[in-house]
């Protein structure tokens, strides 16, 4: 890679933080009347009350969850200037750059919906079971929306997984025989990341994430084995 190269890459890549920082900024700006709202509708779906332990505690929650909606919403935005960053460094990317950010866009909302609405009430009120008369859970509300949102955006990434092996195989990284010969240790490594993710260490939780994350993994070397054919034809 000569230095020209190297300096449009770093410009793009520029850009494309300043871009996006200015996405998320509005996004925030205009989801922030809102955040009281949102966190209520939150505690009230997994039936826990939220407490709050210094002053300016509930300020910072509320910010704090206007920043994570903000950057929820500006997904879209996001994925469509990594893609338009991408397709000038990974061969063959650019014929597929609408299709493959639709579906980016699409994998990351199923994920972090699928545990906004699913995962994290069942873990949580799984965690929340072993309390007591006697032991009874306080939980800060600004612990509550960083717990919330990381959990969700974990798995908004984590279901980007067949987009991931499909750039991959573009950019000539994995191919499908390692995919296939490596399979029984991307289970364990997916199952390691679902005790990791996920907010309680039970079989059914992780079970949440791993499962999807394997048939994920599956549709991920249809679409490696769909690209390799494409360029053999080609």
């Amino acid at each position: 890679m000569d230095q020209a190269m190297l300096m449009g890459i770093l410009g793009d890549a520029r850009r494309f933080l300043a871009q996006s920082l200015l996405s998320v900024l509005l996004c925030t700006a205009a989801v922030f009347p809102f955040s009281k709202d949102l966190t209520r509708y939150m505690a009230r779906m997994i039936q826990i009350k939220l407490y709050w332990f210094g002053l300016p505690e509930v300020l910072f929650a509320t910010v704090q969850i206007a920043l994570y909606s903000g950057l929820f919403l500006s997904a879209p935005v996001i994925i469509c200037l990594l893609w338009r960053m991408l397709r000038k460094t990974i061969p063959g990317i650019s014929v597929f750059r609408l299709r493959l950010a639709f579906f980016a866009v699409l994998l990351f909302y199923a994920g972090a919906l699928f545990c906004f609405f699913v995962v994290l009430p069942s873990g949580i009120g799984f965690l929340l079971s072993y309390g007591n008369e006697t032991v009874k859970a306080v939980i800060s509300i600004r612990r509550f929306v960083v717990f919330c949102g990381a959990m969700v955006f974990a798995f908004g990434l984590a279901f980007e997984l067949p987009l991931t092996l499909l750039l991959l195989a573009k950019a000539r990284v994995v191919r499908l025989s390692v995919l296939r010969r490596t399979r029984r240790y991307a289970v364990l490594a997916i199952a390691i990341a679902a005790a990791a993710i996920t907010p309680t260490p039970d079989l059914f939780n992780m079970g949440l994430l791993g499962v999807p994350l394997y048939i994920l993994y599956e549709i991920g070397i249809i679409l490696v084995r769909l690209e390799e054919k494409s360029r053999i034809s080609a």
